[in-house]
């Protein structure tokens, strides 16, 4: 699959192909976009980034006419996902501004402020002696973000979608909470696990799940990631496919559609990685971690020996997946960077002697 090529899935909804990222080309990644039109409403599931990729939202759209309703849907606040945002405003050009509408949540402001800059100094701050290039956190954040461009992330019409009154959903046997558009045309689900604002969207007329970053590997990377979350995300998408509930499954970094048979194959793949990854850590432990280098070494080789590096696995995600299982485990850390020290947390008062 190449950037921008567009994958029917059904003749009112397209997904439009991005690309990995690459920081030595200075390429950025790009999310998978889903464009959907129910009745006179489009419905866009993300904006990715890039100006070619915005032709190409804007070319799907086109081909999806006559609609008089807009509804772009941000699945979380990464610049991959967000850099294209203000294209609804031209989407909307010739229509009522009271038919266009953009939702974020609200526990990604911090993302949308400055544009992004503080949220990854905190994330890349992480590995800072621990990954070449790294060193100055605040100048690796602002080296990654100069490859997002355009990247406007909100605009004056842009709400969040805690706004909203919080809704009781019921998708198939299950029963999620979340929102609801377009008469229940479109179904957004609180999920919070790859990072703390992530959704998913459940398009039932085209039977579509859009797992956005939910699967991007069995433990998430950033500072705000809930590793709970994802592994809970993943076995409720994998129930709604077994039930039937859902036929199609597609996610961010996932360049392909997967029906019902692939789907089960690749939800169930990803469960059974967090456990053995879990399993990995644990024996490479010992007890405790005196010398981090060499413990995220050996952690991302059992990674990859496992095929558990998620997408995008460059040593930058793969060391922040890394710190982000020994936080997972209850891990109490001490010191910075390369001199960081993990151990077991203390449990209860150190018994006195007689």
């Amino acid at each position: 699959m190449t950037l921008c090529e567009q994958i029917e899935i059904d003749d009112r909804t397209r997904m439009i192909v991005g690309q990995e990222l690459d920081m030595v080309a200075g390429q950025p990644d790009v999310c998978n976009v889903i464009v959907h039109r129910a009745g006179d409403l489009l419905v866009l599931v993300d904006s990715g980034v890039t100006s070619v990729f915005r032709d190409a939202i804007r070319s799907a759209a086109d081909d999806l006419a006559p609609w008089s309703n807009i509804l772009l849907l941000t699945t979380h606040g990464h610049p991959d996902h967000v850099g294209n945002n203000d294209l609804i405003a031209e989407l909307g050009d010739g229509i009522d501004r009271a038919n266009v509408h953009h939702f974020v949540s609200a526990h990604d402001a911090v993302q949308y402020r400055d544009h992004g800059i503080s949220y990854w100094i905190t994330s890349l701050g992480r590995v800072s002696g621990l990954v070449p290039g790294f060193e100055d956190p605040s100048a690796a954040a602002r080296q990654l973000l100069a490859m997002y461009r355009p990247y406007v992330p909100v605009t004056d019409i842009t709400r969040t979608y805690e706004e909203l009154p919080l809704e009781h959903l019921v998708i198939g046997s299950q029963h999620v909470s979340g929102w609801s558009f377009g008469d229940g045309a479109v179904q957004v689900i609180r999920t919070q696990g790859h990072c703390a604002g992530q959704v998913v969207v459940h398009l039932p007329e085209a039977r579509l799940l859009h797992l956005s970053d939910e699967p991007n590997g069995p433990c998430g990377a950033m500072h705000d990631a809930n590793q709970m979350n994802i592994f809970a995300a993943i076995a409720q998408a994998l129930t709604l496919v077994e039930t039937g509930a859902v036929d199609v499954v597609t996610e961010g970094h996932a360049f392909e559609v997967f029906d019902r048979r692939t789907a089960v194959e690749r939800l169930s793949t990803l469960l059974d990685q967090a456990a053995a990854l879990d399993g990995a850590a644990q024996e490479l432990l010992a007890g405790g971690i005196d010398d981090l280098p060499a413990f995220v070494e050996a952690f991302i080789a059992r990674s990859q020996e496992l095929g558990a590096s998620g997408a995008n696995p460059n040593p930058m995600f793969n060391t922040m997946m890394t710190i982000a299982k020994l936080r997972d485990l209850g891990l109490v850390v001490e010191g910075e960077g390369s001199q960081q020290t993990w151990s077991r947390p203390v449990l209860g008062d150190t018994p006195r002697a007689p």
